[in-house]
């Protein structure tokens, strides 16, 4: 059974114009590939650089520079671990001020 992937903003969910957020997408060991959707599945970002964070939990980070507000709205994670795709999590709404 693959559990469902969370996701968290850093520092938070509601960013200055111009500053930056980092997305923090969070599965179980073994992940390959964890992937950040927006609105829908068909537009994504996706990383390889999957780090081990506890025995039980591997992560990928997303960070964007300088949000504008293009990048605000909902965001979710999925990640892929051999042979199949996990469920998406729950969305994550960006506010961006």
């Amino acid at each position: 059974d693959m559990p469902r992937p969370s996701i968290s903003a850093e520092p938070g969910t509601v960013i200055p114009l111009g500053r930056h957020v980092t997305f923090v997408c969070r599965g179980p060991v073994g992940v390959q590939t964890f992937r950040l959707e927006r609105e829908s599945r068909y537009i994504y970002n996706e990383s390889e650089d999957v780090s081990q964070t506890s025995p039980s939990e591997s992560e990928a980070r997303f960070r964007i520079d300088s949000v504008s507000e293009g990048n605000a709205g909902p965001y979710r994670c999925v990640y892929y671990k051999p042979p199949k795709w996990s469920e998406q999590s729950d969305y994550l709404q960006l506010v961006v001020q």
